[in-house]
């Protein structure tokens, strides 16, 4: 079956200045050492299926601490300069400037090709008689001049976007979004995982919502198995009252009665949140940043085989990153059951450029058989 993206090229993003990934699978895991650009593929993916959406963003800005919006005061002037942390989702950090060469995120071939760019456009800002703002296209932008000022455009399926300067302070005080999201009204649906995705159960509480009482409450149900068996249900509580806060409760053998999640240890919370975040990315993409934090290496196995097999019967599509062997070594192993499903993509970087290479399930177990260095 065609995958929702076949090839994905990524222009002046991040640390990736130009990354062309061909033949992808249905499961593709992402190996490579650290400052190779693989949470930047994850990062684009979510800006590329969300169409560049304004509350997707912001989550990836606060995520790298590279938003001040909630330490600045709101009455300061804007500084062009100091403000427009945006420029920090273009390649090599550069200095906000009008010859600054646009980001292009692209996914060709397969189900769903879209195409997304994001580039510095200046704009003077005009007050309409109701009050509200308008942007004004500029020709060229001058700090200080008083009149025009850098905006980052975004130009995909939805039409043409503009973030405002002082976007991430207008944004400052709105809730924080959970670390588990469901993006609202993508392209395509898109889940990621953050390497902390299990860190607080009360944030998957809306993922959860959407899945009660359905048949994939028991897909997440015999997920959680893999760790304990003596599980036998799965419920969220909580949720009124002042705090609103969610609870994971779960119902096993030998307590008298149900008790939290998070009674049972990293592990499990690990892989509640990558099932539940699974399951709601019917046909659409699942992004998991570490895949194996927290899960021991003796479980990964039946963790993988829960993905490929879910990902297979919802139409998801899953990228997942890793430094582990053990991960790699166990994804090689179920790939291997799951022909033409797996790929293990590994991105070097030579210079300036990220370099992929792509092992399918014969060249992976020949890599992991001999201990080739993949990661």
């Amino acid at each position: 079956m065609k995958q929702k993206i076949a090839t994905l090229a990524i222009e002046r993003f991040r640390a990736l200045r130009q990354l062309k990934i061909e033949g992808l699978g249905r499961v593709n895991l992402i190996t490579g050492r650290n400052n190779t650009g693989k949470s930047s593929v994850l990062e684009a993916l979510r800006i590329l299926a969300a169409d560049a959406s304004p509350s997707v963003i912001l989550n990836i800005l606060r995520y790298r601490e590279e938003d001040l919006g909630d330490s600045e005061d709101v009455s300061r002037p804007i500084d062009a300069e100091g403000l427009f942390q945006m420029s920090s989702l273009f390649h090599g950090f550069p200095q906000v400037s009008d010859s600054l060469e646009p980001i292009v995120i692209e996914s060709i071939g397969g189900q769903r090709p879209m195409r997304l760019t994001m580039q510095v456009g200046w704009f003077s800002e005009e007050r309409e008689a109701d009050g509200s703002r308008r942007m004004v296209p500029q020709q060229k932008g001058l700090f200080g001049d008083g009149e025009s000022l850098p905006q980052l455009v975004a130009e995909g399926g939805g039409g043409r976007r503009i973030f405002p300067l002082d976007f991430s302070r207008r944004y400052a005080y709105r809730p924080r979004l959970g670390r588990s999201e469901l993006i609202d009204e993508p392209r395509l649906a898109c889940v990621f995982v953050s390497p902390y995705g299990g860190e607080r159960t009360g944030t998957l509480g809306t993922l959860w919502d959407k899945i009660a009482l359905s048949d994939r409450e028991k897909d997440v149900v015999d997920a959680l198995k893999i760790i304990d068996p003596e599980i036998s249900a799965v419920s969220m509580v909580g949720g009124e009252g002042p705090r609103q806060t969610r609870t994971a409760i779960v119902r096993a053998q030998g307590f008298p009665r149900p008790v939290p999640l998070r009674s049972f240890g990293d592990g499990l919370n690990r892989l509640f949140g990558i099932v539940l975040s699974l399951v709601n990315a019917k046909d659409g993409l699942l992004l998991i940043d570490e895949f194996e934090n927290s899960m021991h290496h003796t479980v990964q196995a039946d963790a993988w085989r829960v993905i490929f097999r879910l990902a297979r019967r919802l139409d998801i599509q899953v990228f997942a990153t890793s430094h582990s062997w053990d991960s790699i070594e166990s994804f090689q192993k179920v790939a291997a059951e799951d022909p033409d499903e797996g790929v293990l993509i590994r991105l070097s970087r030579r210079g300036e450029d990220i370099i992929p290479t792509l092992f399918r399930e014969d060249e992976l177990a020949v890599a992991t058989r001999d201990r080739i260095e993949v990661r």
